[in-house]
């Protein structure tokens, strides 16, 4: 399969889980972006291209599906995917604490950037609130459900793995 075909389904299948049980599995008002996990993830496993064009996807689709400020999700969670891709080298993806701290981080920012693109498109963001009750316990959420999906993703780019055919017997002829 082709990696960007692969990418792609991966990106609509985490989009129609984000839209159709996300808002169900919501914990005190915190719903988990699922998208966002993926993106920074791609980031991380991909680098900061794949992640970025993974945010640029998914925060397309969400904001189509949302149908207000179309590009203020498709931008901040290119920028997370993007980011995430420039600290992939310092994240050892074997180990889930890691990734997991990185994405209650890449929430944090995604969530901080949407709010000050409202903000200059002239919102009134009261900023203390939104932080206790929404960025915080999203992250938290979100770095919780990390293992998870990064289980599922890693699980799903192994199958499109080419590994090279080890012929140990051609080595000891």
């Amino acid at each position: 399969m082709l990696p960007v075909f692969q990418a792609l389904l991966v990106i609509v299948t985490t989009f129609i889980f984000q839209a159709a049980v996300a808002p169900h599995i919501s914990i005190m008002g915190a719903k988990p972006n699922v998208i966002l996990i993926v993106a920074a993830l791609y980031g991380i496993m991909h680098g900061p291209s794949a992640g970025a064009l993974a945010g640029f996807a998914g925060g397309l689709l969400c904001d189509l599906l949302s149908g207000v400020y179309v590009g203020l999700g498709l931008l901040s969670k290119s920028l997370v995917g993007f980011f995430a891709g420039l600290v992939q080298r310092a994240i050892f993806v074997e180990n889930i604490i890691l990734p997991m701290a990185a994405i209650f981080v890449a929430t944090g920012i995604s969530e901080l950037v949407y709010v000050v693109f409202l903000f200059l498109l002239g919102e009134t963001v009261p900023l203390k609130i939104l932080i206790v009750n929404i960025i915080l316990p999203t992250a938290i959420y979100n770095a919780l459900l990390t293992p998870f999906v990064y289980g599922a993703v890693r699980r799903f780019m192994a199958v499109r793995q080419d590994t090279p055919a080890v012929r140990i017997g051609e080595k000891y002829n």
